[in-house]
């Protein structure tokens, strides 16, 4: 049997049939108790609840600090090593956030860049091979075996007391430990920071707050009216004491005020938007990536590919638009013209 195409055909028998063997002794429990959207909590420190991303984002803090100290402690003029690529990362940063923002973006470089790493950082951490799917997973009297599927190694340290959250809601409301209904739960060690909700959230925040805070430092008060835009309806009333009613300005300033609500609706939802692309993005990789090696161990592979490019994606959407929303909000209205000319 010298043809390779033989060999092939074997080869791809045996993964298919493995990938059907497992198929039929799948366990949907197993998925189950391996997919939370809340992370599970893994022992309180202090009265801090400690959870599988807290952690991961502890190591995500501590790569992005020591990245920094081993790229500036030795500079040189002709950069080299891990100094070169830092450099070259933040070259390409620099050049993305000036074609958007132009001049200005050096006011908006260290939110925006400081988001990216940290987005890209945690996104790449949570694709180390065994993050959401190695574990703990707790045995009790009602659940003294694991679902099929999950694999157990031995005990968990003392000081780890796995509890999820819904557990711990319950319990906050009155309901009696007897009368909990809680299926079993696999807790992993590692999980990405940006699959919990959390700190989408804060940095969708930051982004928000910080967009805001840009915009009123440019242009001053008269930044606010572009959501609270109430000038011709003021005219119209102070017009009207004076005995000169106009009514086309008070509808018009009835437009303007519609406007400013619905300009202050948008910039509120991009909370949402932010916090629940990046989320949602991470979170459905790392549940593509658990169901695909529950059915074959080799069958994630292919689709790591795919969620590289998307952790990448979410950080660069995030930066992008964090810097085009700052360049936006510290436009003067009308103001490209006097900008030419100021350049």
């Amino acid at each position: 049997m010298r043809n390779p195409k033989v060999w092939i055909a074997i080869i791809a028998l045996l993964v298919v049939g493995g990938v059907i063997k497992t198929w039929l002794t799948f366990s949907v429990d197993a998925v189950r108790a391996s997919v939370a959207i809340a992370p599970e909590i893994l022992f309180n420190l202090a009265g801090f609840d400690v959870t599988p991303t807290i952690i991961t984002l502890i190591i995500v803090m501590i790569i992005i600090i020591l990245l920094a100290v081993f790229s500036t402690r030795n500079l040189q003029l002709v950069p080299g090593g891990l100094q070169n690529i830092m450099e070259t990362a933040i070259e390409q940063l620099i050049n993305l956030f000036e074609g958007i923002a132009g001049p200005k973006w050096r006011d908006f470089f260290t939110i925006a860049a400081s988001i990216f790493i940290l987005v890209i950082v945690s996104n790449f951490v949570g694709l180390i091979p065994g993050a959401g799917s190695i574990g703990i997973i707790k045995l009790d009297e009602k659940h003294p075996t694991a679902p099929e599927g999950i694999f157990i190694l031995g005990d968990a340290p003392a000081f780890i007391h796995t509890t999820s959250l819904f557990h711990k809601n319950q319990l906050a409301q009155g309901v009696p430990e007897q009368e909990l209904e809680e299926e079993q739960a696999l807790v992993p060690i590692l999980r990405a920071p940006t699959s919990d909700i959390n700190l989408p959230l804060a940095l969708a925040l930051v982004s928000v707050i910080m967009t805001q805070v840009y915009g009123m430092r440019a242009q001053g008060l008269r930044y606010w009216t572009r959501f609270f835009s109430f000038g011709r309806i003021i005219r119209f009333f102070a017009d009207a004491f004076k005995g000169h009613f106009k009514i086309g300005e008070f509808f018009f300033g009835l437009i303007d005020a519609f406007v400013g609500a619905v300009e202050l609706v948008s910039e509120l939802g991009k909370i949402i938007a932010f916090t629940f692309r990046l989320f949602g993005n991470i979170f459905a990789g790392e549940v593509i990536l658990l169901i695909m090696a529950f059915l074959f161990f080799a069958l994630p592979i292919p689709f790591y590919g795919l969620e590289f490019f998307v952790a990448f994606i979410q950080a660069f959407v995030f930066a992008v638009l964090t810097v085009a929303f700052m360049r936006l909000a510290t436009a003067e209205h009308g103001g490209e013209s006097h900008e030419a000319q100021h350049h």
